[in-house]
């Protein structure tokens, strides 16, 4: 692919709010997605040249946001806990009915090993399947579906505590 700046900012036009949200689901905090975007966004502008087709690009531009939310890991060496949403913030009639898709289940995320969030994340979310999140993630597809299975376990225990 050639690597000019129209064609770089088509690709951000059209990956960066899914490749946020599953940095952010990964990641937890906001301030650290947009950092992890950034890094992610500078270094395929620097290696656009090298995609081979306009098929593989997604592929390849989740795998880069996957090493660099690895990266982020191995250098702050922490353990994510999810950041507490305020109920007080929404509205008593609208708790009830938003509580499991917008309060528990991304505490319950908080709960997942890190390739137990990217799984999820990618398979839940951005709706992959194993053959694109083993491409992204570099594990095999058994392992991918093992960790599915634990990690919609995990969760689903969490909502129903």
């Amino acid at each position: 692919m050639r690597s000019d700046e129209a064609t770089f900012l088509a690709i951000v036009k059209k990956y960066q709010q899914p490749l946020y949200g599953y940095i952010r689901r990964v990641v937890v905090r906001h301030e650290d997605s947009e950092d992890i975007l950034q890094e992610t966004f500078a270094k395929v502008f620097r290696k656009l040249w090298q995609v081979r087709s306009e098929d593989a690009l997604g592929g390849w531009i989740y795998r880069i946001a996957t090493n660099e939310i690895n990266r982020f890991f191995k250098r702050k060496r922490i353990i994510l806990v999810s950041e507490e949403l305020p109920e007080a913030a929404i509205a008593p009639e609208e708790v009830e009915e938003r509580k499991a898709a917008e309060i528990l289940i991304p505490k319950a995320i908080g709960k997942l090993t890190q390739l137990e969030r990217e799984v999820f994340c990618l398979k839940y979310y951005e709706d992959m399947d194993y053959e694109q999140i083993s491409h992204i993630t570099g594990a095999n597809k058994n392992t991918l579906m093992v960790t599915w299975h634990n990690a919609k376990k995990i969760i689903k225990e969490e909502i129903l505590k």
